[in-house]
């Protein structure tokens, strides 16, 4: 008997091991989480969504730099007409300027999510348009800038597949004017003078977090700077430039 018993035991068993698992009914993982403690329940959800917030974050900074950076650029400048004024000592004029070049090199700190520092040299140079007749003005201008920039990046990659961004700008402009007037040299002269710029560009990543392509336009305007002219008098001439950069961007 007790083999017989023990013999339908493994039996049972046996057929209990083959037969088919049943599937919970829907509301069974509903009643699993109703009954956990609520500390347990909002745990759970809290941990939910930082991982779903988490998710897009990674995504849209995908192509920002997280620490340092170096960047080159290089484009054209606009000189606004500028104003040749002896503050009615003497009589003045207006220059023209063609279109120029410019070159720019930074290094930069990624200091919050989306906000960045740098330190900018850039240089500008653009001739004198030629007018005609009655009034030949020839020679050159030219700009060196040192800047601290702060900017902002817009944290839109994970959608556009770009990083929009602007930023503003503060520091120091040198100014060389090599002037000739009608064949005779007007002014052969330096100045320096408080600089500002207004920045709005667009970042392409190339290499995730290690190199990206930029392109921007750049406002840089300043007060006005006095030079000496060639007889000794002195005058004072705006400055209001209008840039377009290519370039790209390295982080390490």
């Amino acid at each position: 008997m007790e083999r017989a018993a023990s013999g339908k035991a493994s039996l049972t068993k046996r057929v209990y091991c083959f037969a088919r698992r049943k599937q919970l009914p829907a509301e069974v993982p509903m009643k699993i989480v109703q009954g956990l403690p609520k500390k347990s329940a909002v745990g759970l959800l809290i941990a939910s969504g930082l991982l779903l917030a988490a998710a897009p974050a990674r995504a849209q900074v995908a192509s920002i730099f997280n620490g340092s950076y170096f960047a080159l650029g290089g484009g054209i400048v606009g000189l606004e007409d500028a104003e040749i004024d002896y503050g009615g000592a003497l009589s003045g004029g207006n220059i023209q300027f063609d279109a120029g070049w410019a070159v720019s090199g930074a290094a930069g700190w990624r200091v919050l999510h989306n906000y960045r520092v740098e330190f900018e040299i850039s240089h500008r140079d653009n001739d004198l348009t030629d007018h005609g007749c009655c009034f030949v003005p020839q020679g050159s201008v030219t700009t060196t800038t040192y800047m601290v920039n702060g900017y902002y990046d817009f944290p839109t990659y994970s959608y556009a597949g770009a990083v929009p961004y602007i930023g503003l700008g503060v520091g120091r402009a040198q100014f060389v004017h090599n002037i000739q007037v009608n064949g005779s040299t007007l002014s052969n002269s330096n100045s320096h003078a408080v600089a500002y710029q207004v920045i709005g560009g667009l970042e392409y990543p190339i290499i995730a977090r290690r190199m990206s392509a930029t392109f921007e336009f750049r406002y840089l305007g300043t007060n006005e700077p006095t030079f000496r002219d060639q007889s000794g008098f002195y005058y004072q001439s705006d400055y209001n430039s209008f840039t377009l950069l290519a370039g790209l961007r390295w982080g390490f």
